[in-house]
């Protein structure tokens, strides 16, 4: 809890350490056994040569007290073949360590490749209402800075950690052979270190979550921020954004805070039960010295293996944290990754005529909210359109939502020509059922590419005509200063920004170059100025001729000449008939388009 905000659960859990595993096997550059036995193979080289390394320079000094040694002899050339033995193998260990390392190096880059080409497939496959609910920020940090983490972690501590794995045994092995008493410490040592540090690092995780959770909202708050520009500016709410900001990045700050104590008890037991294996090792090497049990070239050996291991020992619990923390960023990946299953529905074949679109005993509401939607029925015959009124929170933007499939509903069932969306796949409903609504994306890229969204392999000559056809046509004045370069003018971010009323005719032209059988206008042409109104009516008409269509009204104009008009108030159908008879009925209906009526005189 920080801040009053729980930052301790998230939308979409972390993946498990085995699942995640799993996943990762799937991959395309998985790491196979044959390339774990190679790693380890290599690195457990390395050890080798340090623990060569350490008993040449230890017994080195049983050659200046003059004692023989087995197979190297007694003297200064025994000294010398020992510096040469030590020399040797630093080398030797350097160069199998720069081996093991770009190795690592180049699987590990490969493995970040796939797990983020796999989270973009299951973002741009999994079902809409998911993806809203999980939200824009905690997704871009799942594909972006979990993974970064989790590589960048790895590429820091993997060779190390893959040694610390490999240089406890070799060293338990090498103590043994100078002397078994030196083996005790390391043994019970070791079983105290793993009791002492296990409850801590079991907080690890998460604290690591809530610290990637409060990114999460953080990046949420900048998106939305950078989305909203405009309005913040046209209502003066710039101070109110800044303090929203700064709140969440304190909180991120605070999550990031909140850690530190964790690891500095993980410090802390480091240097405790480093500090007694040192202790007891040269108390040990002093006991068996001074009873001629070890020469003093082997109680130095042990003492050097004991040094050399210093590092690992904090390696053994940091790393083991640093691992923690990193199964959780790439569990949170592999959750996104996995969040799209392929479909066990069967899809059936696109719609090539208009249709009708049923809603039955349809119920939804919003995660800690009321009903929006209460036990609806309704038919939209096919190829009509229907005209949606009523006021803000009426329900009306949630139906469209609901028929388009951005929300599931709680209950009931949607037909669209007969097939319940609930047994086809989600992308069977985007293929055949289109919004538009009031916010308008373009694509970055030229305006060629923005429609080829759309229509992929249509020809420039297809492009120009439904542009011309929604109102935008070529080497017109408005064409001009809106694409200067035509087809290939750079539109959406980090080009110049298009009016709002562009925007929606090109969003109306990619409606007409997709050909749905069902289309929905969700207040399409609500941004539309007085001189462009006209234009986007008449685009919006051209768009849903022929096509069973659903129309949220903001202005009248266009319930007038739909064919049937509904007016929905807190979930429910209230009026529903055209526009003689809502008028003739004198209710709710008269009442909007008086109000409308006159406001438009006014204007």
């Amino acid at each position: 809890m920080i801040n009053g905000t729980d930052y301790s659960s998230d939308s979409l859990a972390p993946a498990s350490l085995s699942s995640s595993i799993q996943f990762l096997k799937t991959l395309p550059h998985a790491a196979t056994k044959k390339w774990w036995t190679g790693i380890l193979f290599i690195f457990s080289l390395v050890i080798i040569a340090t623990q060569i390394q350490s008993g040449a320079f230890g017994f080195a000094v049983d050659t200046l007290t003059g004692r023989s040694l087995p197979l190297i002899g007694t003297g200064t050339s025994a000294l010398w073949t020992l510096i040469i033995i030590g020399s040797a193998t630093l080398v030797f260990e350097i160069i199998s360590r720069y081996i093991g390392e770009y190795l690592l190096g180049v699987k590990l880059h490969n493995l970040s490749i796939d797990l983020s080409r796999a989270c973009l497939h299951s973002v741009l496959h999994a079902p809409v209402p998911e993806m809203m609910k999980l939200g824009t920020g905690n997704v871009i940090t799942r594909m972006t800075k979990d993974i970064n983490d989790a590589i960048r972690t790895l590429l820091l501590i993997g060779s190390r950690a893959i040694l610390t794995v490999v240089v406890f045994p070799i060293t338990f092995v090498s103590l043994l052979l100078i002397h078994p008493i030196f083996s005790l410490p390391l043994i019970v040592l070791g079983g105290g270190l793993f009791y002492c540090a296990r409850p801590v690092l079991r907080l690890l995780p998460l604290a690591t979550n809530s610290m990637s959770v409060a990114e999460a909202h953080r990046n949420s708050a900048v998106l939305d921020t950078l989305r909203g520009l405009p309005t913040l500016r046209v209502f003066s709410l710039g101070a109110w954004a800044i303090k929203r900001m700064e709140k969440k990045s304190w909180d991120s700050i605070q999550a990031h805070a909140d850690r530190l104590p964790i690891l500095l008890r993980l410090l802390g037991i480091a240097q405790f039960t480093y500090g007694l294996w040192m202790l007891s090792t040269i108390v040990l090497g002093i006991v068996l010295v001074a009873s001629e049990q070890l020469s003093v070239g082997g109680a130095s050996a042990a003492i050097f293996l004991v040094f050399r291991a210093e590092v690992q020992v904090f390696h053994a619990l940091f790393f083991a944290g640093d691992i923690q923390n990193t199964a959780t960023s790439i569990g949170r990946a592999v959750a996104l990754a996995k969040l799209h299953q392929p479909s066990a529905h069967t899809d059936c074949v696109d719609l090539n005529a208009p249709v009708d679109v049923e809603l039955k005993q349809i119920n939804f509401s919003y995660p800690d909210g009321g009903k929006i939607i209460n036990n609806l029925d309704i038919t939209f015959a096919a190829g009509t359109a229907t005209a949606i009124v009523g006021a803000s929170g009426a329900g009306k933007s949630t139906l469209a939502g609901l028929i388009s499939g951005l929300q599931h509903p709680d209950s009931g069932q949607i037909l669209i020509g007969g097939i319940d969306t609930n047994q086809v796949s989600d992308m069977w409903t985007a293929r055949n059922v289109t919004l538009v609504s009031q916010e308008v994306h373009i694509f970055s890229g030229t305006l060629r590419d923005d429609l080829h969204f759309a229509a992929p392999h249509a020809s420039d000559e297809q492009l120009l005509a439904v542009l011309a056809q929604v109102g935008l046509k070529p080497n017109t004045s408005d064409w001009v200063r809106a694409f200067p370069q035509g087809l290939a003018t750079p539109v959406g971010a980090g080009a110049k920004d298009l009016s709002p009323e562009v925007q929606q005719q090109v969003a109306l032209a990619r409606v007409l170059l997709r050909n749905p059988q069902v289309v929905i206008l969700d207040e399409a042409t609500a941004e539309a100025a007085s001189d462009s109104t006209d234009t986007l009516e008449s685009a919006a008409k051209l768009v849903t001729h022929g096509r069973t269509a659903i129309v949220i009204a903001h202005r009248l104009v266009q319930a007038i000449s739909a064919d049937r008009i509904i007016v929905m108030d807190h979930g429910k159908i209230i009026e529903d008939g055209n526009h003689e008879s809502l008028l003739a009925l004198g209710g709710r209906y008269t009442q909007l388009f008086t109000r409308w009526s006159g406001s438009t005189a006014k204007s």
